[in-house]
């Protein structure tokens, strides 16, 4: 449990201590960068915050997630279910805050230092390409796949369900692509030593987020795609 010692830290101090915390304060409209030296209860008071809602968030964002060893064994609709949970939901949280940070960087940043921009872009790039290859899973092949697991006849206009699912590995393949670009960008997503604490929250946040896109994709392409495909052949 979270104690009165923590709403007495300082918010920059909070987030120096773990990265995750900068995305539950930009939810609750928290200034923890030129506003990092306030402590936690001023700043939520500021924000006009509930802090005890913050805290809950803090405490939620500090928890482990599910460990992926034996998701090969879940029945594909199951497996579907714990995609979508995890993995698109957390696409769905991190990426505006990724544009976010983006948009903060060109404004305070974009004229001095020229990687800022294509960094933007590149940000943006990757947003755009995922939001809507999420609901194309979500709202054609996914269904698609619980039908097949049900016995039911799959009747799409996409013809074998084995086109859907090359098509998906196509945009995996796409999205892998910009985020080689944007480690490139950021030289391994390490900030200068001038970065101020946007820019870091930034790198690391792209850090942590092609960490779960690669997991993302191993589950997709090596687990439900291939248990997908083999369910056509019997």
């Amino acid at each position: 449990m979270y104690s009165q010692a923590l709403l007495e830290c300082s918010v920059g101090e909070l987030v120096a201590q773990d990265y995750r915390r900068a995305h539950v304060f930009s939810r609750f409209g928290i200034d923890f960068c030129c506003g990092g030296g306030r402590p936690l209860k001023e700043a939520c008071d500021r924000a006009e915050a509930d802090p005890s809602e913050v805290m809950q968030a803090l405490l939620h964002s500090a928890a482990n997630g599910t460990a992926e060893d034996q998701l090969d064994k879940l029945p594909l609709p199951e497996l579907i279910d714990y995609i979508e949970a995890t993995h698109h939901t957390y696409v769905r949280e991190k990426a505006p805050l990724l544009l976010e940070y983006a948009a903060k960087m060109v404004r305070a940043h974009g004229e001095n230092y020229s990687e800022i921009k294509p960094l933007a872009g590149w940000i943006r790039a990757l947003v755009d390409d995922l939001m809507p290859h999420l609901l194309k899973e979500e709202q054609i092949l996914f269904p698609a796949i619980r039908a097949l697991a049900a016995g039911e006849q799959v009747n799409g206009c996409f013809g074998h369900i084995g086109n859907p699912v090359r098509a998906m590995e196509y945009e995996h393949e796409d999205a892998g692509n910009v985020l080689k670009k944007l480690r490139e960008l950021t030289d391994d997503f390490t900030p200068p030593p001038h970065a101020c604490t946007t820019w870091r929250i930034c790198y690391h946040t792209l850090a942590e987020f092609e960490v779960d896109l690669h997991r993302h994709i191993h589950l997709e392409n090596n687990v439900l795609f291939p248990k997908t495909l083999k369910l056509t052949l019997g």
